[in-house]
């Protein structure tokens, strides 16, 4: 029976897209741990602002424009961490087809090297996660600043 490179080693590669798929998740829930270090950080920015929100409103600035100002500084926040993230991660897998360091001891696999592939799918769905995280952590905090009523007094 005549099988392709695949077949012939179908756990490993199972195993490694089960792993991937693993990888994802366990990243994705530090990534929401992290989006309440993105809340807090709002919340303060908030809280500094109070002053500057209030001018805001007595000049005619709608709840909408007061939410889409934190929502856009959440955005900001989450695009430079992302964008740094996945450049990183970029380097980290071109590195490691060109230069092989980590290695997979035994001698009874495939190959000698940890096996890294990259796809641009894999980049778009961190993006979007990242996007969707981001947005849930902003919110809350864009929405508390556009409807409480701060004063100029101190």
């Amino acid at each position: 029976k005549v099988e392709s490179r695949f077949e012939q080693n179908q756990s490993l590669f199972s195993v490694m897209q089960m792993e991937k798929w693993i990888i994802y998740l366990i990243l994705s829930i530090i990534l929401i741990i992290a989006a309440f270090n993105m809340v807090g950080a709002l919340t303060m920015l908030i809280l500094e602002k109070q002053k500057d929100i209030a001018v805001l409103k007595a000049l005619g600035a709608n709840n909408g424009f007061i939410q889409n100002v934190f929502l856009n500084e959440g955005f900001l926040l989450a695009g430079i961490g992302g964008s740094i993230g996945m450049f990183i991660a970029f380097l980290v897998c071109f590195v490691q087809q060109r230069f092989k360091l980590l290695k997979l001891e035994g001698g009874s696999f495939v190959v000698d090297y940890y096996p890294v592939r990259m796809h641009a799918i894999d980049f778009l769905l961190v993006g979007c996660t990242v996007f969707l995280v981001a947005v849930l952590a902003a919110w809350v905090p864009a929405k508390k600043a556009a409807t409480r009523n701060f004063s100029l007094k101190s």
